[in-house]
């Protein structure tokens, strides 16, 4: 995306509007807003191409413009992709100046059906909406011949979100040209390696099919190197044709080998290992691969995607991912269904490696990862951006120094040999089988190599070639983190260890498959308890779970107490209209403070009896805190009053559904 504009989009609300999720909030909203992971609303970037592409085709048709610019800036369904010479990159709209409490961004509306001027019964509805005044901003990448378009396409965006037809989403929308400041990184003039870190400026999407389940599309938590590969040979490609031509064949074949960017933790990362357990209460860590022996008491160890390993201790982590719901449409732009898509959060660095046969290569490879990249799927409905923010020529990978065989006298007859991505050997048939113990024996210089015990997972990997619009066959593969103890009649060099740790083994390693370490036997042996690494993005996420998991609890715990009064569904309802509007007066408790004074003590002993013990539990909830009250303990949650009524909201739902 070298040379061309970015312009510096900015969204103000000019009334309420309502970004919905596809969810609602039980006890709360029937059309909940989309909201990021500290709770304040965004405007997703697949609706913003959306608003984009409805404005632009409108703006074509008036003016008498050609419908090709339209599928040249946007795309169309079933695009392959292979020029992207024009095509828009985007990124979410988010909050300019958000403030300190999220809950200040939004307000509740009610809402019912009519007919003949009357309200159907069961239709009231519940929205949360975004306060008008709001302003909303992201960047927006284009060719510059396209840029007047693109700010006329924008200025004709009018009306954004759901519900527009009650006046809800009235906006104004302009694009300028943004300020950058990137920042020169040091050339790399000559390298066998190159190690390099990104960071996660949009959700990345990198689908993981073998996981992926009908309307819902997984995500790896790492980026494959075939991603990284394809980067940066489409760029290289792009901006220098003649130079890339000349050198076309040594950057796609196994010479050069682009190795995945996985998720930075705590000292050097490697895939979580295979075969540790432990018993149910988390004690008793061991491996399997050391021939350990275990009870009917020891489940699978959890690790995480990624480790590092330092003396006795395993430290594990994972990368933070989120999903968010979306709608695909036809090419007539009719709705045909929902799906959810799970992505790699923003905010989150992950660090690889390239590895060149010609040290020549280095300095126009270094040249493609520099600034910002674009990377995964739908990198033109606001995902995928990413910037290099650190890239430097090192002799080999971090981790043969950190958990490899230093020595000749470090590495036996007995080896580790570890998975460091997904890996199989093809046999003399040309068909994958895994480990090729005879081939493998060859490359190490020993006489044999026998399988003592392993502990392994299975993958397919597949792929997509752009160039000819087909998949890549998917090939059964061992999955990283796989582990083998092999058994040979002899130790075999070290520098034959290193040839294979750098040339890898099987098929597609110029993909970054097939890579491999030798574990140092001692360092691995060693291994006696684990540890989580906890990442800000991750215990915020965790922090929002366990507080959501929380509430359900403390209505579960409380639900009997309303019944025991014996108030009827419609004074439950009563209630619960109430609270919802206390909720939409910015936590206005009049209204309901009066109606509980008046049925507790206006209307006779036996009649405010009925209401005691509700009256009693509804400010107890109130008068508390809400960390206090659903037992988080001393980890922080959002508490306000709006908060503490969605909870009775809550209540007041499963009490109702309760009642005869």
């Amino acid at each position: 995306m070298r040379g061309q504009v970015t312009l510096q989009v900015t969204m103000e609300l000019l009334s309420d509007a309502i970004f919905g999720s596809g969810f609602s909030v039980p006890g709360g909203e029937d059309i909940a807003v989309y909201k990021d992971a500290a709770g304040y609303p965004l405007v997703k970037g697949s609706t913003f191409k959306g608003l984009l592409r409805e404005s632009m085709g409108n703006f074509l048709t008036w003016t008498g413009g050609q419908e090709s610019d339209l599928i040249a800036l946007l795309g169309e369904s079933g695009w392959p992709g292979p020029d992207e010479s024009r095509r828009i990159h985007l990124t979410d709209l988010t909050l300019e100046d958000p403030p300190a409490d999220p809950s200040a961004c939004y307000s509740d509306r009610a809402f019912s059906r009519m007919e003949d001027g009357v309200a159907v019964g069961g239709s009231l509805r519940f929205a949360a909406c975004v306060h008008s005044g709001v302003r909303f901003s992201g960047q927006l990448t284009c060719s510059g011949e396209d840029v007047p378009l693109v700010q006329q396409a924008l200025m004709g965006i009018k009306w954004a979100g759901t519900m527009r037809g009650r006046g809800f989403g009235r906006v104004r929308v302009r694009g300028a040209a943004a300020e950058e400041h990137p920042v020169a990184l040091p050339g790399i003039a000559s390298a066998r390696c190159i190690r390099y870190r990104l960071r996660t400026e949009t959700p990345v999407l990198v689908t993981d099919l073998a996981r992926s389940r009908e309307n819902t599309y997984a995500t790896r938590d790492y980026l494959p190197g075939s991603a990284i590969r394809g980067m940066v040979i489409s760029t290289l490609a792009a901006e220098h044709p003649t130079w890339f031509q000349e050198h076309r064949t040594a950057l796609l074949s196994e010479q050069t080998r682009f190795l995945s960017a996985v998720p930075t933790g705590i000292g050097v990362p490697i895939p979580s290992i295979c075969g540790f357990y432990e018993d149910k209460v988390g004690e008793n860590f061991r491996s399997i691969v050391n021939g350990n022996s275990f009870t009917d008491s020891m489940k699978r160890a959890s690790l995480g995607t990624f480790c590092s390993l330092d003396g006795e201790t395993v430290r594990f982590w994972r990368a933070a991912t989120d999903g968010a719901t979306r709608i695909s449409r036809d090419l007539a732009g009719a709705k045909k269904g929902m799906f959810q898509t799970y992505g790699i959060c923003a905010g989150q660095e992950l660090e690889g490696y390239i590895l060149l046969e010609d040290p020549s290569l280095a300095e126009a490879v270094a040249g493609a990862l520099e600034g910002t990249v674009w990377l995964g799927a739908d990198r033109c409905e606001g995902f995928g951006k990413c910037r290099v923010v650190f890239r430097e020529a090192v002799d080999q990978p971090a981790w043969i120094q950190a958990y490899g065989c230093r020595t000749q006298a470090e590495v036996d007859a007995t080896l580790y040999l570890l998975a460091l991505s997904p890996v199989t050997m093809l046999d003399m048939g040309g068909e994958p089988c895994g480990l090729d113990l005879e081939a493998l024996a060859e490359k190490l210089g020993i006489g044999k190599a026998e399988l003592c015990v392993c502990a392994t997972t299975l993958t397919e990997s597949g792929g997509f070639n752009r160039v000819w619009g087909s998949r890549v066959p998917a090939a059964a593969m061992y999955d990283q983190g796989s582990i083998f103890r092999l058994a040979c009649d002899r130790a075999p060099s070290l520098e034959k260890l290193r040839a294979v740790e750098r040339e890898g083994l099987g098929i597609r390693r110029g993909e970054g498959f097939g890579q491999v370490l030798f574990l140092r036997r001692g360092l691995f042996e060693g291994l006696r308890r684990k540890e989580a690494v906890k990442s800000e993005r991750g215990t915020l996420a965790g922090t929002a779970a366990a507080a959501r998991r929380q509430r359900y609890r403390w209505v579960m715990e409380h639900d009997g107490e309303l019944a025991a009064g014996k108030l009827s569904r419609s004074q439950l309802g009563e209630l619960q209209d109430l609270c919802v509007k206390a909720i939409a007066r910015g936590g206005d408790l009049t209204e309901l403070n009066t109606y509980l004074e008046k049925n507790l003590t206006g209307r006779g002993v036996r009649h405010g009896e009925r209401f005691r013990r509700a009256g009693a539990l509804i400010r107890q909830v109130l008068d508390t805190p809400l960390p206090q009250t659903i037992r988080m303990g001393d980890v922080p949650c959002a508490d306000s009053t709006a908060e503490r009524l969605k909870l009775l909201c809550l209540l007041l739902t499963c009490s109702r559904g309760g009642k005869e």
